[in-house]
């Protein structure tokens, strides 16, 4: 059977490294891995290491990453007395690819021939190791030496409060940095030998990390990579990993600055911990999670409105079949998993569609996350060209969005050529007001050439809002509006100058059924009539209110009388003199067009202002 020399734990436990017979009569290194709980077959760590010499006394760092191991050739020279145990020091370092260096002799001044029972001290730079030497006691005496960078060692020092007169050997170093462990020897009887270190021997601090990485769902534990980046400049300076079987990890850190200490594992979100490696201990747990809950907010970009909108989810580039529950209008919750990256389509009539990418399989740090998607409404172009001003003169135009619950309003000033611009949304209803002194005012309304859909939404929103429900009859869509081949709209605004015997239609003006009672959806068109009434303040005005041909000559010449009064009514309590208006009902008989369809009814039922005097001043 196999005896194991000299075994070397790693300091996460999951690895022992030890020498051992090769078969030959020589000694080599061998290690033995815990694997899912059990220990794996011993295995040799290959021609890099182990030679026809005699490897022996192997020592891991804490950090896993360099072993020493002493290697016996010869009796050392200038030795007064052989000692099968002299040998040179060795060290290889651990390689990405899980194998290990070529071994190389630990320089001079540490190594000198007869060299033996190396022990790393948890900082992985500071070395203990059994040494004899010219200068000393003709036996093994441990000496201590420090590595400050990659090239340079310090010269060995003797402890020489612990050498005895005889040998001592197999330093081991107790973690709180107090104590030395080693096997003195007196005569022919080896002791078991624990003193004091004293402080000039002592290793750089360090800190232990330590902990359990676990399922945040299963609470099972879970077997994590962990690395080690410097905070500045990001370069990776160690490796570790959390056991698969138990979810532990064990590591010494040392330096003054700070650091980033990465777990992660595939499917599974990161803990990503800063720190700095400047007490004693840091014991911590970590859970991670494999799923993320996602809440997505759908609304309009202008508007601000929540939307409903359809969705169409991918996963690395493949459909999915992950569901995405609307919670409240526009407000989607989903989960994913983690480690995949998502591609979102979110697509909706008379928007642009929205495009974005959620990357799990990437860094995850948080378990839910809230993400706006702003829609962009679909635009069309309107040219707006006043005609009717003098040349070189510009007039004010504003375009009110009646489609949408706040009544969005944008205003430009014409060039002198009386033309502007708008890119106003698709499928909306919008006024077109243009007022300046001296001239009638335009009001109209347009649909940008796409009037069942602008009709359907005011639906929707009068819905939403509980407003009285939307009527299309009530709404005259303007004549003057031409549809262009490239899809944009051209309204043609005629205005006049303030003439007397000069009439212009008041748009939007709406009465209950039968009724000379105002709806409030009058009062913007009334309120701007009253604007443009105090600019041009030496007009007095005849309202003359109009009906259709249903009912009797004398019911409607008393209706559009009635209503007509209302209108005046309104503007009086809104600042105009009573002397400057007149009201009139002219019933049925001044119709626009005939009254052959429900459309044309809709535009002889109408009320409209006559400038009958401009010099009231």
């Amino acid at each position: 059977s196999v005896r194991p020399l000299e075994p070397s734990l790693s300091v996460d436990g999951s690895q022992i490294y030890f020498a051992a017979d090769n078969g030959s009569g020589n000694t080599d290194i061998y290690v033995i891995r815990r694997q899912n709980g059990k220990w794996s077959d011993m295995k040799a760590l290959g021609d890099s290491i182990n030679t026809a010499a005699q490897e022996r006394y192997p020592a891991i760092a804490p950090d896993g990453n360099t072993l020493y191991f002493s290697r016996i050739k010869e009796a050392a020279k200038g030795v007064s007395i052989p000692d099968s145990r002299c040998g040179t020091l060795y060290m290889s370092t651990h390689k990405t690819d899980g194998s290990w260096s070529r071994a190389k002799d630990v320089p001079e001044p540490v190594s000198l021939g007869c060299d033996a029972a190396p022990y790393v001290a948890p900082d992985s730079k500071t070395i203990y190791f059994a040494s004899i030497r010219k200068e000393g006691r003709s036996d093994f005496d441990v000496y201590y030496t420090y590595r400050p960078d990659a090239k340079t060692w310090v010269i060995p020092i003797p402890i020489d409060t612990l050498n005895g007169q005889y040998h001592d050997l197999t330093p081991t170093y107790d973690y709180d940095g107090k104590q030395l462990y080693l096997s003195h020897g007196e005569k022919k009887t080896d002791y078991l030998v624990k003193a004091d270190l004293p402080s000039n021997f002592k290793h750089q601090l360090v800190t232990r990390y330590s902990g359990k990485t676990t399922d945040r769902t299963t609470k099972k534990p879970l077997g994590t990579d962990i690395k080690v980046n410097d905070a500045f400049s990001s370069i990776t300076l160690a490796q570790f990993k959390s056991d698969d079987i138990t979810g532990e990890y064990d590591f010494f850190l040392n330096g003054s600055t700070p650091i980033f200490i990465d777990f992660s594992r595939p499917g599974y979100s990161h803990n990503i911990v800063e720190t700095t490696p400047n007490k004693k201990e840091n014991k911590q747990d970590y859970d991670f999670f494999d799923k993320l809950d996602l809440q997505l907010n759908v609304f309009d970009s202008d508007m601000f409105d929540a939307l409903e909108a359809d969705m169409h989810i991918t996963a690395n580039g493949k459909d999915t079949t992950i569901k995405a529950d609307q919670f409240a209008t526009g407000r989607y919750m989903m989960t994913l998993p983690i480690g995949k990256n998502f591609h979102f389509n979110i697509t909706k009539d008379l928007y642009l569609d929205y495009d974005f990418n959620l990357d799990l399989s990437q860094v995850v740090l948080f378990e839910s996350v809230e993400k706006d998607a702003e829609l962009e409404s679909s635009k069309i172009l309107l040219r707006v060209e006043v005609r009717g001003l003098d040349p070189g003169e510009t007039a004010d135009v504003s375009i009110v969005d009646i489609s949408t619950i706040s009544r969005y309003t944008t205003s430009k000033t014409t060039g002198t050529d009386g033309n502007t611009e708008f890119r106003l949304r698709k499928g909306d209803l919008y006024q077109v007001n243009i007022a300046k002194k001296g001239y009638t005012l335009y009001n109209q309304t347009t649909a940008l050439g796409a009037k069942d859909l602008a009709y359907d939404r005011m639906k929707k929103i009068s819905k939403a809002t509980g407003d009285q429900e939307f009527d299309p009859s009530k709404v005259t869509i303007t004549s003057d509006e031409t549809i262009n081949l490239d899809g944009s709209v051209t309204i043609r605004a005629e205005i006049k100058k303030m003439e007397e015997g000069v009439k212009m239609e008041i748009e939007n003006i709406n009465f209950e059924t039968n009724s000379s009672t105002l709806n409030p959806s009058s009062y913007e068109e009334l309120d701007m009539l009253v604007d443009n009434l105090k600019m041009n303040s030496n007009i007095d005005i005849e309202l003359s209110a109009h009906t259709d041909d249903i009912g009797s000559d004398a019911y409607n010449f008393k209706l559009s009388d009635q209503r007509a009064a209302a209108v005046a009514e309104y503007l009086i309590t809104k600042g105009i003199a009573k002397s400057r208006i007149i009201s009139k009902g002219y019933g049925k008989t001044q119709p626009l067009v005939p009254n052959t369809s429900d459309e044309n009814r809709a535009k002889n039922r109408r009320v409209e202002l006559k400038v009958i005097s401009t010099n009231n001043q």
